[in-house]
């Protein structure tokens, strides 16, 4: 088959997430697919953006296969960017916004992108990092603030239409390539770069069709940052059913709930954190949200005692409890509305398309009842982590992707989260490598010993913990802790709570029991009540 029938015969059969826009927009030209700000972008302007910024890519020499980073809260821009990539077959290669410079370059030196996006305003965050960005052949700046405009830095503006053609590119891309590249935290000190697929982000689509009822009819709010595939899925799923999205810069409770009641938002996607904050405002009750109509938790079980408050809040509400990661982009399980009340506490069935099983150390199944690791494999699982085949082989082995938590199904087949196994903590959404922040407090010149550690809390699901043994001679206290976590670490890794002590359990080989300290300071509450 020649060059140009394979073209043909890939632009007919592909799956691609930058060809959603084109064929939405062919279904609903007309419809809002986007409000962000003052601007209402229809489907079928989202989509001759998405094109205008492929072209430019290409111009500027970005190939099949290459990488683009962006650091930016959300914004059009980015999602301009990542479809027109996904055209072309660029991956997109995101940062978590409130990542420190030398965060930033670790990652930027690990996934050597050819070009780095970041929003104007972050650009003293990351300081003279930049300058050992050793890939990077283009920088450029996102306008959103206008007070920095960095010299021989490109404006993104610049690629918008009308500067640039509108017309569809055309590029063979296979199923199986990254669409883009996330890094996680993991129990090391240096995150990984997971690799989800066009077929990854299709088959997830399906699933979300199937189990959490997004139809064109539903207007979403999306907060959560669009460097997380939570976030990714989220957009995607409407973009394909032709649902409207009205993007927030970042998450603001009282914007939520005047965006809510303004643009009749009918579905909300937040983790318990921001339910409970949004529950404890003193004057929720002066908005009106009786648009919403269902509701997803995610990245820690919603309490029940919560719930009961959103019930008095807005009743009627189809509430969800989901369980996923970015290896698995993002899916797993969903607690499904008829179900809620009675299984608040699990994480719900597996989702369409994706085969679950519990299993013990040798990665033998066990059956009901019993507790191990939770193993999942199916269409949306990740192609691996970037350039890291060992862990990839670690993590996939045996064809089944090793979550590193651990549960249990009961006899309905409703699965039970219980604890993590790899050494990560889950904070407010985030993810955070406990060794990493432990890496960074040893160089404070007055701790000799410290173990971070993830304390169950209502609010943020865990909270980051460091127990700290003071050098001989020295006294540390909990805000030089804390300052000090502040200049080095990204907020969400910063400890929240800081506890000093004499003497670290030890095991008999020399390893800090970390149990042990989970289960004597563990006892204390930590969360707050819901009134």
């Amino acid at each position: 088959m020649g060059k140009q029938a394979s073209l043909k015969m890939n632009l007919l059969r592909r799956m691609n997430i930058g060809d959603l826009a084109k064929r939405t927009a062919s279904k609903y030209p007309g419809r809002t697919a986007f409000v962000f700000k003052e601007h209402r972008i229809s489907f079928k302007e989202l989509n001759e953006q998405c094109c205008s910024f492929a072209h430019y890519f290409e111009e500027a020499g970005i190939c099949k296969g290459d990488r683009v980073a962006f650091m930016t809260h959300n914004c059009l821009h980015y999602i301009y960017a990542w479809l027109g990539l996904a055209k072309i077959g660029g991956i997109i290669n995101p940062l978590n916004f409130m990542l420190k410079g030398h965060e930033v370059e670790t990652i930027v030196n690990d996934s050597e992108p050819k070009m780095f996006f970041i929003e104007d305003a972050l650009i003293p965050q990351v300081g003279d990092s930049v300058k050992k960005m050793k890939s990077v052949e283009t920088f450029g700046y996102i306008p959103i603030w206008g007070n920095v405009k960095p010299d021989g830095w490109v404006n993104i503006n610049d690629y918008m239409k009308p500067n640039r053609c509108s017309e569809e590119p055309e590029v063979e891309i296979d199923d199986d390539e990254p669409a883009s590249l996330i890094y996680t935290s993991g129990t090391e000190s240096l995150p990984k770069g997971v690799m989800n697929t066009h077929k990854n982000f299709f088959m997830t689509i399906m699933s979300g069709m199937a189990d959490l009822d997004v139809n064109s009819e539903d207007t979403l709010i999306l907060s959560i940052p669009l460097f997380h595939v939570a976030a990714k899925f989220l957009f995607l799923e409407a973009l394909s059913i032709g649902a409207t999205v009205v993007l927030e810069y970042s998450p603001n409770p009282v914007e939520i709930l005047e965006l809510t009641q303004k643009e009749k938002i009918t579905y909300w996607v937040y983790p318990p954190a921001l339910y409970q904050f949004i529950a404890a405002m003193p004057n929720y009750a002066s908005f009106d949200i009786t648009s919403l109509k269902k509701c997803i938790s995610f990245g820690a079980m919603m309490p029940p005692v919560l719930h009961e408050k959103w019930k008095s809040i807005a009743p009627g509400i189809e509430w969800r409890n989901y369980y996923g990661m970015t290896e698995s982009s993002p899916l797993g399980s969903t607690l499904m509305p008829k179900d809620f009340e009675r299984k608040i506490n699990t994480i719900g069935i597996p989702h369409s398309g994706i085969e679950i099983k519990i299993a013990d150390d040798q990665d033998q199944e066990l059956p009901a009842g019993e507790t191990g690791e939770i193993l999942m494999r199916g269409p949306s699982i990740m192609k691996g982590y970037f350039r890291n085949e060992e862990k990839t082989a670690e993590t996939l082995r045996n064809g089944w992707l090793h979550t590193g938590d651990i549960g249990r199904f009961d006899d309905e087949g409703f699965l039970y989260f219980i604890d993590r196994k790899k050494d990560i903590i889950k904070t407010g959404g985030e993810n955070v490598s406990s060794q990493e922040v432990e890496g960074i407090l040893y160089k404070h010149d007055k701790v000799a010993q410290v173990a971070v550690i993830g304390l169950s809390d209502a609010y943020w699901g865990e909270v980051v913990s460091a127990v700290i043994v003071p050098k001989p001679g020295t006294s540390v206290t909990s805000d030089e802790i804390i300052s000090f976590s502040k200049a080095n670490l990204a907020a969400y890794k910063v400890p929240k709570k800081v506890i000093v002590i004499e003497k670290m359990p030890m095991s008999p080989t020399g390893k800090i029991l970390k149990r042990l300290l989970k289960e004597e300071f563990g006892k204390e509450e930590m969360a707050s009540s819901v009134n």
